[in-house]
């Protein structure tokens, strides 16, 4: 019963979100045992999820057949980490590192942004983890983007505030970077860093170099080839 509460209350969570920054769709991943590879799994939960544009139909069935390991894909991350991890094109990560790399292409999905709540002290105790996922509208700007990411941990913050059941983590983006051999590498980047100084990083091939504030998400420029 306690689970399923949350469930409900996450669910209603994403909605709104979705509605409120009209985003295509809202994944939400709950982790299980037993181990797999000595990691814990991801998996879908239909009933808590959202889908704002019924194209991404698709898209969610694909999910839903198939487990995340820990560490895997942007969710995976997620999972192991305190920060919201975000990537800006889900199209560039290795299908074994992400195996819905083909139903992303397919479904026109880029942007993808995963946060991990944590159940309020005294609701109850668990040690399931759960994983929200918001995929970005396509064809965003450096700043559009940037903006709608701030959106939503907002909107997420603020559903998580009137929740009974989950809150979410402080605003701590770590953008997921990819690198010639397609595989993720994590930085870290604090959205209230009073340092102003610059970042600036690149990949061998893919990437042009991009310069970072301490108080911005990184953006790359990237092309989808389909």
């Amino acid at each position: 019963m306690n689970q399923a509460a949350v469930l409900t209350e996450i669910a209603d969570i994403l909605e709104e979100t979705c509605r409120a920054h009209n985003l295509p769709i809202a994944l939400t991943w709950v982790s299980s045992y037993p181990l797999i590879n000595n990691k814990r799994t991801l998996n879908i939960v239909n009933s808590a999820c959202y889908v704002n544009d019924l194209g991404m139909q698709g898209f969610l069935k694909a999910c839903t057949a198939h487990h995340l390991e820990e560490g895997q894909g942007v969710a995976g991350k997620a999972l192991k980490s305190t920060h919201h991890c975000s990537v800006s094109n889900v199209c560039f990560l290795d299908v074994a590192d992400y195996p819905f790399v083909d139903y992303a292409r397919s479904s026109g999905l880029r942007v993808d942004l995963a946060i991990k709540l944590m159940i309020k002290e005294g609701f109850y105790r668990s040690n399931v983890d759960y994983v929200v996922e918001f995929f970005l509208p396509a064809n965003l700007e450096d700043l559009e983007e940037k903006t709608l990411m701030d959106g939503i941990s907002a909107s997420l913050r603020k559903g998580c505030e009137n929740s009974k059941t989950v809150i979410a983590p402080g605003y701590s983006v770590q953008p997921l970077h990819l690198f010639g051999s397609l595989n993720l590498n994590q930085m870290s980047l604090e959205r209230n860093h009073e340092d102003s100084s610059e970042v600036s990083f690149s990949d061998w091939n893919n990437f042009q170099p991009v310069a970072v504030s301490g108080s911005s998400l990184r953006h790359c420029e990237q092309v989808c080839f389909f």
